[in-house]
C-alpha cells in the first residue's frame, strides 16, 4: 500500500515535471529591444554596416530590432532626436558641436575615418566637368550641400579655407538631399556639389557626371561619422546602448572580412552595379572603425574646423561631447 502511495506520487512528481518543462517551452522568448535607428542621409555604400548586420542576424543576437530611416542632413538628425523621434543616430563627426550647444544627445562610437566616402561631383553641362580641372578652378564655385550646419558644408568650406582662400572662396547652397543637388546641377543652378563617392562612381558609370575630387586626399585624420544615442534612451535602457555598440562593431568586423555581404547589400539595396559597389569598397571600407574608439588628433581637427568654418566661435572642448563607456572593454 506504502509503495503504491509513493508510486503514485512519483507519477505525479513527473507529470508535473512535464507539464512546467511545456509551459516554459510554450512561453515566447523575451521581446527584442526596439530602436528607432536614423541614418544622417538614407542612401550611402558607407552607411549599409547596420543593414547588412540586421541582415545577417547580429543585431537580434544581442536581443535588438531595429527600425531604420534616414533623414536629410545634420541638422534634421539632431532635431528628430531632439523631438524623440529617433533613439540613436548616424551623424557627422562635425555633428558633436550640436551636443555642445546642448542637444540632449551624446556621441558613443565613433563609426569612421577620414572622409573617404565623400567627394565633389560635376555634371556634364558644368564647366568644372572639362579634364584639366583642378581643386584650384573650384574658387568662386557655387557648390550644394545638404544644409548650412552639415558635414557636406564643413567640408566644403574647410578645403576653401585650406586652400588660403577664406570662409568665402566658395559658395555652399543648403539643398537638401542628394536629388536636389544633381537636379540644381543639372539646371545649372550650382557648379558642383558634395556628395558621397559612391554615387559619384554611379553618376560616372550613367556619363551624367563625374568625381570631380576625394575628400580622402585633404583630410586624414578625421572622424567622417560618429553614432549618437539620445540622453532619454541611455539612461531608461543602457545595456542596449552597449548591445548596439557591440552588434555595430560586429557587423563592421564582419563586413571587412567578407566584402561580399555589403557589396550584394548594395546591389540590392541601392542598385549598384558589381563595378561600382567593389570600386566604393577598395576606396571606402578603410575607413571603417572596428574599435569605435575616439582620436585625440581627429577631434581636434573637427574642434578647429568648427571654428575656421564659423560653426562655433571659440573652440569647443569636444570631450565633453563624447563617452566611451558603452564601447567593449
Amino acid at each position: 500500500m506504502k509503495s503504491s502511495k509513493r508510486n503514485l506520487l512519483l507519477v505525479a512528481g513527473a507529470a508535473a515535471v512535464t507539464s512546467m518543462a511545456m509551459s516554459a517551452a510554450l512561453q515566447p522568448a523575451s521581446a527584442a529591444d526596439k530602436i528607432r535607428f536614423m541614418k544622417v542621409v538614407p542612401h550611402p555604400f558607407a552607411f549599409l554596416i547596420p543593414d547588412v548586420g540586421v541582415q545577417e542576424g547580429i543585431f537580434k543576437k544581442h536581443g535588438l530590432e531595429l527600425d531604420i530611416t534616414g533623414t536629410r542632413g545634420s541638422a534634421k538628425l539632431h532635431q528628430a532626436m531632439s523631438a524623440d523621434s529617433a533613439d540613436i543616430g548616424m551623424g557627422s563627426g562635425p555633428g558633436l558641436g550640436f551636443v555642445i550647444r546642448g542637444a540632449p544627445e551624446i556621441g558613443f562610437l565613433a563609426s569612421h575615418g577620414a572622409p573617404l566616402n565623400l567627394g565633389i561631383v560635376v555634371t556634364k553641362n558644368s564647366p568644372l566637368y572639362k579634364k584639366g580641372m583642378t581643386i584650384k578652378d573650384l574658387k568662386g564655385a557655387k557648390i550644394g550641400v545638404s544644409t548650412s550646419s552639415s558635414l557636406t558644408y564643413f567640408l566644403v568650406t574647410r578645403m576653401a579655407v585650406n586652400m588660403g582662400w577664406g570662409t568665402k572662396g566658395v559658395t555652399p547652397v543648403a539643398l537638401g538631399g542628394s536629388s536636389a543637388n544633381l537636379a540644381a546641377a543639372k539646371a545649372g543652378n550650382t557648379d558642383a556639389f558634395v556628395n558621397s563617392i559612391d554615387t559619384g562612381f554611379k553618376l560616372e558609370e550613367k556619363g551624367s557626371a563625374r568625381v570631380f575630387l576625394s575628400f580622402g586626399d585633404y583630410i586624414k585624420d578625421f572622424h567622417t561619422h560618429v553614432l549618437y544615442v539620445t540622453n532619454k534612451f541611455r539612461k531608461k535602457n543602457p545595456d542596449a546602448v552597449r548591445r548596439f555598440a557591440a552588434a555595430w562593431l560586429e557587423s563592421t568586423k564582419l563586413v571587412l572580412a567578407n566584402k561580399e555581404l555589403i557589396i550584394k547589400r548594395s546591389m540590392k539595396q541601392l542598385k549598384f552595379s558589381r563595378e561600382v559597389a567593389e570600386k566604393a569598397y577598395r576606396i571606402e571600407a578603410p575607413a571603417f572603425s572596428t574599435t569605435g574608439r575616439f582620436d585625440a588628433k581627429a577631434l581636434s581637427v573637427i574642434a578647429d574646423g568648427l571654428v575656421v568654418t564659423k560653426m562655433m566661435k571659440t573652440k569647443p572642448d569636444l570631450t565633453k561631447a563624447y563617452t566611451e563607456e558603452y564601447l567593449p572593454k
